[in-house]
């Protein structure tokens, strides 16, 4: 039922909230001692510790850059980044701040900062012969300063922690005093040598502007680059030739059209008086006017008189001359349309030849203007580098004037009242939880290299035997001490152990017999299961000759053999318990003397098992003791011998159970001799206490007879441990709760 309980857990996470709960009440004990011990020494530290004090000063630190020029900033400013920001923490912390805190406050007299060697330097310096290693003045000083920076602003918290409350205001509001006068004194310092520099630079500017201006004028001389109006002479003098050869070849063409329509009209044949200057003549408009009047007169006097008369003959004579003077007119006309065609094609040409040498001389001149362009551009840039350069060192002088920074203390340090360290609270909630910390990790370490043997689980996986029976403490006779309990609990190991090594005879006969006597416990309940356990373990060859032994002393294998033996007795089986420890004899039920007939007296022939053996009474319970004394070194080779196989046969046939307890198997050899003439060999180890590598070396020694180790017990069986663990849980002894 419970196989199926744990095979429907619903979670792999519920099953280890429970076996970390279990854990827990294994081991609270152990962590709330180390918890308390912690904590005892944590506020035992925070009475006894020297107290301090911290001052706290707020500081602006301001981060916009100051350029000196606009190429680059001579002087460093502080960008808005968090990386300066840390840098200028770093400064504040750095050793430069610190001398001058302690120059400004005389830190070096002052006996709190005063190098005191510790008692382990000085030991190690007797030792070593080396001197101790000194700390700084400044190191020790700034140990006692934090600077931390507020989240999303740049305000930074300087805190000063110190033994007195004065002391700690003081370097406080030192260490931001001084951090200001150093950045100022770096400002300072900053503009100062930027000044020089320009004041340097701009020398040098300054000299090579007037050589780039002169080397400009120079080249102009040199070349007739004068410059008018915005250009070169004869730039100027190309520009008017244009115009004029432009003007004069309109002229040319004008006189070249008169001379054109002239000539055409006189190829046609026609009068010269039909070309257009005529018509706008006004000598020949006159003239043709007198003429026609003339004409018109003639005309009259011809009608009136003959063509002889002497008034028409003297008015012909009249036209005539008019009409001989507009001839001339209109011939000079046309001499005058040839002349000025001569004229404007001579001028023309003029113009052109003087464009032409100009324009020679102005290929020459525009090579020397690209080079002179350069030495202009070159004399420009320098002039505008100079007056940017004078500029920014008039700005840097009235710069230099101020005497202020723009960081600044937002809150001085006040003298504290309350001490900051040791906050005792604090220690004891540290305390607590650092012992919590370490009891736990105490008691998994001690779980982790706990290598005992607990379960069937772990017998079955660490020696492949089945597990045949949990024998648990026997109520009344475990005996623990104060000392005892405490390791048991710290080391998870179950010293407890049964009162059997005592010398009261009654007492050890009692534990003996304890499940025969008490049927109903769980003692008892435990041996049935051995029994059984035993008996069903070869059902096609039935164990008669059953050998108990351990892998080291102190198993309570003795006990758990004399328990089985008298329990099968009763079961009314015929049982003979052989006491093969004759190494250390410790089941006699009786002192006896050194006479007393045993196991060692049947092996080597002084007497016979039947009268060596004693018999209790009202029972089938047959002993054969060990030897009192403990003289003997041959036990092997007794145990070993054909006598053994002989005893151990003559009461195969009297007996239905045989039961021997062996020394153990690790110390002594006697066991493993015996386990090749038994049918089967039981091994005995302490639940919770005995090494599981021990027993798994036991079994080893064991197989040397293959099949002969047939189960184990696990003696010592604490219910009350094993209900702090998941142990118990698989062994219903809650039953008999």
């Amino acid at each position: 039922m419970q196989n199926s309980l744990a095979s429907n857990a619903p979670t792999e996470d519920i099953i280890n909230l429970r076996l970390a709960f279990q854990y827990v009440r294994k081991y609270w004990s152990l962590i709330l001692g180390v918890t308390g011990f912690v904590t005892v020494l944590g506020l035992t530290f925070a009475f006894l510790a020297a107290p301090k004090y911290t001052a706290v000063t707020s500081v602006y630190i301001e981060t916009r850059a100051s350029n000196v020029v606009d190429v680059k900033a001579v002087l460093s400013g502080f960008g808005s980044d968090n990386k300066l920001l840390q840098s200028q923490i770093e400064i504040i912390g750095s050793n430069a701040v610190a001398k001058r805190v302690i120059a400004e406050n005389d830190l070096e007299n002052s006996p709190a900062f005063q190098s005191k060697p510790s008692l382990l330097s000085e030991v190690f310096t007797k030792v070593t012969g080396e001197p101790p290693a000194t700390v700084s003045l400044e190191q020790r000083v700034l140990d006692g300063l934090h600077v931390t920076l507020n989240r999303n602003t740049t305000v930074v918290d300087l805190s000063y922690r110190a033994h007195s409350p004065e002391m700690a205001a003081q370097l406080a509001n030192a260490f931001a005093e001084a951090y200001l006068a150093d950045r100022l004194a770096t400002k300072y310092d900053a503009i100062r040598q930027a000044s020089e520099w320009l004041s340097i630079r701009l020398s040098e500017l300054g000299v090579k502007v007037r050589s780039s201006e002169q080397a400009v004028e120079q080249f102009r001389n040199e070349f007739n680059l004068q410059v008018a109006g915005g250009g070169t002479i004869n730039e100027k003098q190309i520009a008017a030739l244009n115009q004029q050869l432009v003007y004069a070849r309109t002229k040319t063409a004008e006189a070249q059209a008169r001379v054109d329509q002239i000539d055409k009209v006189l190829v046609r044949g026609g009068s010269t008086s039909s070309f257009a200057d005529a018509a706008q003549s006004a000598v020949i408009t006159q003239l043709r006017a007198k003429a026609s009047e003339v004409e018109r007169k003639e005309a009259a006097l011809t009608v009136k008189y003959s063509h002889k008369h002497p008034s028409v003959v003297s008015v012909r004579s009249q036209l005539k001359d008019l009409r001989d003077q507009i001839e001339k007119e209109l011939q000079r006309i046309v001499d005058t349309a040839q002349n000025e065609l001569a004229v404007a094609k001579r001028r023309e040409a003029s113009i052109s030849d003087s464009l032409e040498q100009l324009r020679d001389v102005t290929n020459s001149e525009n090579h020397a203007q690209v080079y002179l362009r350069e030495l202009i551009r070159e004399a420009h840039a320098n002039r505008t580098l100079y007056e940017s350069f004078l500029a920014r060192l008039k700005e840097t002088q009235e710069f230099e004037k101020m005497n202020s920074v723009s960081s600044r203390v937002l809150s001085p340090a006040e003298v504290p009242s309350i001490a900051s360290f040791p906050n005792k609270k604090l220690f004891l909630l540290v305390s607590a939880v650092v012992g919590l910390i370490l009891g736990t990790a105490l008691a998994l370490l001690i779980e982790q290299f706990d290598n005992t043997l607990k379960s069937k689980r772990d017998v079955e996986r660490r020696l492949g035997l089945p597990l045949y029976s949990q024998v648990p403490l026997i109520e009344g006779y475990a005996s623990t001490s104060t000392l005892q309990s405490f390791f048991g609990l710290l080391f998870g190991k179950g010293l407890v152990r049964s009162k059997t090594a005592g010398n009261d005879d009654a007492t050890r006969s009692e534990v003996a017999q304890f499940a025969s006597k008490n049927p109903l416990s769980h003692y008892a309940e435990s041996i049935r299961a051995l029994r059984s356990s035993v008996k069903f373990a070869r059902m096609d060859e039935p164990i008669k000759t059953l050998l108990i032994t351990s892998a080291i002393p102190g198993e309570g294998k003795s006990t758990i053999s004399r328990n089985l033996a008298h329990y099968a007795a009763k079961a009314g089986e015929r049982v003979l318990f052989i006491d093969a420890d004759m190494r250390r004899q410790l089941t006699s039920e009786t002192q006896g003397d050194s006479s007393e007939k045993n196991l060692a007296d049947v092996l080597t022939g002084k007497v016979t098992i039947a009268d060596a053996v004693k018999h209790e009474e009202g029972s089938n319970f047959y002993a054969l003791p060990a030897p009192n004394h403990r003289e003997l070194w041959e036990t092997a080779e007794l145990l070993s011998s054909q006598a053994m196989k002989t005893l151990l046969e003559g009461a195969r046939k009297s007996f239905d159970l045989i039961v021997i307890d062996s020394p153990p198997v690790i110390p002594l050899i006697d066991s493993r001799v015996l386990s090749h003439v038994v049918d089967g060999t039981v091994l005995v180890a302490s639940w919770n206490h005995t090494d599981g590598g021990l027993v798994e070396q036991a079994k080893e020694l064991l197989d040397q007879t293959p099949g002969k180790t047939l189960g184990v017990v696990l003696n010592n069986f604490d219910v009350s441990k094993a209900r702090l663990n998941k142990h118990q849980a698989s062994y219903g002894y809650g039953y008999y709760n």
